[in-house]
């Protein structure tokens, strides 16, 4: 029988697999769940997981695992996605663990939800109820614990939620029920209020977190501002374009991202002109020819087809309503993006349903040359005015004799624009991706 928890209260993992007859901790589950109190209003709460190391500390962004993060800690920790209205019954995300092989330079990983643009939409955790979070196998669907104790009334303000934290003692996992909130709404910003002490604060029996044993002095909401050291390691890496690099959300192939959903998290609400950088280089390659790599934008309406001629935005045709492509680089060298298209997404005309960004290689037929000869590719979104990072997909090596690649491209979905990183590979070079979007070449 699965353990209901209360706040403050501690039950050993490993136990309670023991006496469920669960062999292992490879295949756990962390499933999250809401509904919303208000009639005829949604609302998008997000779960998340935040690991730190054995001294307490979140060092880099990809301790984060969220909607815009999936994957962290070498794969053993996968956030199922995002649910944007928390409808129907059952779990409304997940966040898949492999507790068994979690790296040992990490002992603790809190696991919270945060509530998307709570202040813009004056929504808190008031307006939910029926939220749970609870621990099961997903060989066997035996659930080991639940802690549902009823977060209404004492988080009435909240608008992020730290339901509980999993930690590893003497090589035993255990998980704390905690319940504790606070008002922070960006996901990105849960690291910078956490730090050695707040991850430990947390595993101190609560009497102890205001007894004086701790010093509370740098404490915000209760656990520990960190953001100095944490914004040193992360946050303040100057990018190319000479803004501040943020918490940038990492996709990985086929993964969707709203990108006012982004923006907002990073303190940009309302963004509207994005640039999108592309980068490569060239390796395996001694043929003799120079390697020249050209990134392109097709504007597309409903049917998935360019508009007319003008819909293709490349080095030749550099301007189209609402689009900019800035030029030419034709040997890919230096670090930092090879070339970009800039866009003002509130000039986009209404019919184009769809921005895809292409490269292609130049006489790749001729030359003997493919994306299997091209390393370190990757697709970038920043927010024009700073230069600021929002979001980056490294496509990997998974090309072989491919002379064309849809990389990514940016599409409306009920009102707003998606991001989806594509990697779609093409043969037959800049002639078959012109036929894919409608476009005849002579």
């Amino acid at each position: 029988m699965a353990v209901n928890l209360s706040k403050g209260q501690v039950v050993s993992i490993n136990d309670q697999m023991c006496l469920l007859g669960i062999p292992s901790l490879k295949h756990a589950a962390v499933a999250l769940g809401w509904d919303c109190n208000r009639r005829g209003s949604s609302m998008d709460l997000d779960a998340w997981a935040l690991a730190a190391n054995v001294q307490g500390q979140i060092v880099t962004k990809k301790e984060l695992i969220y909607f815009g993060n999936k994957r962290g800690l070498n794969g053993c920790i996968v956030h199922s996605g995002d649910n944007l209205t928390g409808a129907g019954d059952g779990d409304d995300e997940t966040i898949y663990m492999d507790l068994d092989n979690i790296p040992m330079e990490y002992n603790s990983i809190l696991v919270g939800v945060t509530i998307y643009r709570g202040k813009q939409k004056r929504q808190s955790f008031g307006d939910v109820r029926n939220a749970f979070i609870r621990l099961y196998d997903r060989t066997t669907g035996i659930e080991l614990f639940r802690y549902a104790d009823g977060f209404n009334g004492e988080l009435s303000r909240s608008i992020s939620m730290f339901f509980g934290v999993f930690y590893r003692e003497f090589g035993v996992w255990k998980f704390k029920a905690l319940g504790q909130g606070n008002d922070t709404e960006r996901i990105s910003s849960i690291p910078n209020i956490l730090g050695m002490a707040g991850m430990a604060a947390m595993l101190l029996p609560l009497s102890m977190q205001s007894n004086g044993n701790i010093d509370n002095s740098n404490y915000v909401n209760g656990y520990v501002d960190n953001s100095q050291s944490y914004t040193e390691n992360i946050n303040n890496q100057e990018n190319s374009q000479g803004g501040k690099r943020t918490m940038a959300v990492t996709l990985s192939k086929g993964a969707k991202v709203s990108l006012a959903k982004v923006a907002a998290d990073a303190g940009m609400p309302g963004l509207t002109k994005v640039v999108i950088g592309l980068g490569w280089d060239v390796n395996r390659y001694d043929g003799g020819h120079a390697f020249d790599l050209d990134a392109a934008a097709f504007m597309q309406g409903a049917n998935g087809k360019v508009r007319n001629d003008g819909d293709f935005i490349f080095y030749n045709n550099k301007l189209g309503a609402g689009i900019e492509h800035t030029g030419d680089n034709r040997t890919g060298e230096g670090d930092g993006d090879d070339e970009q298209i800039k866009i003002d997404l509130a000039q986009i005309p209404a019919d184009v349903q769809k921005i895809s960004f292409t490269v292609t290689i130049d006489q790749a037929d001729v030359r003997g040359q493919s994306f299997g000869m091209v390393e370190n590719s990757y697709v970038r979104v920043l927010d024009e005015a700073t230069g600021t990072e929002l979001i980056r997909y490294d496509l990997g090596e998974d090309y072989s004799v491919e002379t064309a690649v849809v990389v990514a491209e940016l599409y409306r979905h009920n009102g707003e624009w998606k991001f989806n990183a594509v990697g779609s590979g093409f043969q037959g070079g800049l002639a078959a991706l012109c036929g894919n979007f409608g476009i005849e070449v002579g």
